[in-house]
């Protein structure tokens, strides 16, 4: 399904990544299951091991799953039990993204050897605001896939993956609620 790495590089582990993409497809052809949410795709790890899948078709792929799970879990909470729910979380979600955007650049993130470029870090960050109760913002699978870059003394991944995260879904519940 995906790319192998050369054998003597390192990729994921095939047989997780399968594993977890066939239970995808089952939660996708039934949407009463619930094998598998967004969050748990968004966290997703796998082994690395030799000649593995390639890492960066694995992870654009997941990425778009996960964006397009989220959504679906959105739409399915507002039919069970209307928009109030998505509303308060949407509120929520907003008041820890100003959090972040409210405080200096050089204390909203960790730093981290070979973590994310602070430059490419600054212009999405910059492409971000909480305005009047609405989040201003690219769409969510672009904030959740815009390359960052790397830096050998870069921005934590861990941490801006996390805000990355939050911002999508927030963009997710405001698309909701029209």
């Amino acid at each position: 399904m995906f790319p192998k790495s050369q054998p003597d590089l390192m990729g994921y582990h095939p047989d997780q990544v399968d594993a977890l993409l066939a239970r995808i497809k089952i939660q996708f052809g039934s949407a009463r299951r619930s094998l598998i949410t967004s969050s748990i795709v968004s966290v997703a790890r796998f082994d690395m091991v030799a000649g593995g899948y390639q890492i960066t078709p694995v992870d654009s792929t997941l990425d778009k799953l996960a964006d397009s799970l989220e959504a679906r879990e959105i739409a399915e909470q507002m039919a069970r039990s209307g928009i109030s729910g998505v509303l308060n979380e949407l509120h929520q979600l907003l008041s820890e993204i100003s959090k972040v955007l409210d405080e200096k650049p050089k204390e909203r993130f960790s730093g981290q050897k070979n973590g994310y470029s602070k430059s490419h870090v600054a212009e999405l960050l910059n492409s971000i605001r909480v305005n009047r109760g609405k989040l201003v913002s690219p769409l969510p699978l672009e904030v959740r896939t815009r390359p960052l870059g790397s830096a050998r003394s870069g921005l934590s991944k861990v941490e801006i993956d996390a805000f990355r995260g939050l911002v999508a879904s927030a963009g997710h519940r405001q698309i909701a609620l029209g």
